[in-house]
């Protein structure tokens, strides 16, 4: 068995999220787990680069050294937690931060996605190599370049007796359907999950989210605003399909300044979690074939009120995955395995890509 890092800091931009996996031919064990907050500095430059598009040539070099700085104290805190050194490490998958996410053939704009966190600073400062650059190879082949966490999800959760649909709640949704009646994994980003919850409790409450949903459960549901916001394009798209913070934002909600006017702030809350929940379930609903078990990862499977109401819509029998707030850390070290072995991965039923391709760039120091 060999060890890897997996590295990333997801769509909600709430910290780094570091995993020490061992990994053999058919075994995925995770050794050790750090969790790491951004300085302040950092996180508000990212969250601006984010929400503006908009930034200096200094400022885009500064935030991606700066970031890969601190994703290398992170890396280094987990191999002193697991007793390891650098050298027993083979590599370390490192997905960067998403901060342009465009991959939509019919825009004015090229198809293109950007993360930072300088893979060279990361290789120079840890001493581990590094696989970098995960979704440039599947956007050039005509992919979405998103999600890349069915790859996984299918590994872990494939069942021939059943149909199971994996989906991760980061700021956005995605879902893997697999299971006997699949022949391949499929996979895509449903919409949001957590991201304008967050934005919405941030404006209002100055939180940087909504623990259990307790703030939404106490609001009430507005119908017609929900009914509005399900009629938005993205959910009337069929599959593959993927998306990100430059969509789903505050700036979309805002759309609806019409409702908004007229529905206090926490019944937004309460609509806007009605809205992860049930486009979550519409896409279910979709699939030719019964679903028998739902396995929610990541950050809103902890969202208790969020669970209930996918469980509510679906009327399908939920469970929280082992591992669940630290599933997309195991996905980057395992896509640095198969990309460290020059395994080609077809993910035609995930992103659309033409051909079986290698994801990734490895970086040596």
């Amino acid at each position: 068995m060999s060890y890897y890092i997996g590295l990333l800091s997801g769509t909600s931009v709430d910290g780094i999220d570091a995993a020490l996996v061992q990994i053999s031919e058919n075994e995925i064990t995770v050794v050790a787990i750090h969790e790491q907050a951004f300085s302040a500095e950092l996180k508000q430059k990212i969250q601006n680069l984010i929400k503006t598009g908009q930034t200096t040539l200094a400022n885009y070099a500064n935030c991606d050294v700066k970031l890969a700085e601190e994703f290398s104290t992170a890396v280094n805190a987990l191999l002193i937690k697991s007793n390891l050194k650098a050298e027993d490490v083979v590599a370390i998958g490192s997905h960067g931060q998403t901060i342009y996410h465009q991959p939509n053939k019919d825009s004015k704009d090229k198809r293109h996605t950007l993360q930072i966190g300088s893979p060279h600073t990361l290789v120079a400062q840890t001493g581990i190599d590094v696989v970098a650059n995960f979704r440039l190879m599947d956007m050039a082949l005509k992919g979405q370049g998103a999600p890349l966490a069915p790859i996984l999800h299918e590994k872990l959760y494939n069942n021939n007796q059943q149909n199971r649909v994996v989906i991760n709640l980061g700021g956005i949704a995605n879902v893997s359907f697999l299971g006997k009646d699949f022949p391949q994994v499929v996979g895509y980003d449903t919409g949001p999950a957590n991201c304008l919850l967050d934005e919405w409790i941030s404006i209002h409450l100055n939180k940087n989210y909504d623990k259990n949903g307790a703030w939404a459960q106490q609001g009430v549901l507005n119908k017609t605003l929900l009914k509005q916001m399900l009629s938005d394009d993205y959910f009337q798209k069929s599959a593959p399909k993927s998306t990100g913070r430059e969509y789903f934002n505050r700036q979309w909600i805002e759309n609806f300044k019409t409702h908004l006017k007229a529905t206090s702030a926490i019944d937004i809350q309460n609509t806007l979690t009605h809205l992860t929940a049930q486009s979550i379930a519409l896409e279910i609903k979709k699939q030719p074939v019964t679903i028998d078990k739902i396995i929610l990862m990541g950050g809103g499977a902890f969202n208790a009120y969020l669970v209930e109401l996918i469980q509510d819509y679906s009327q399908t029998r939920v469970e929280i995955a082992k591992d669940a707030n630290w599933i997309e850390a195991i996905l980057f070290a395992f896509l640095a395995d198969c990309r460290i072995k020059n395994k080609r991965l077809d993910l035609s039923s995930i992103t659309g890509s033409q051909e079986p391709l290698l994801l990734g760039d490895i970086i040596k120091k």
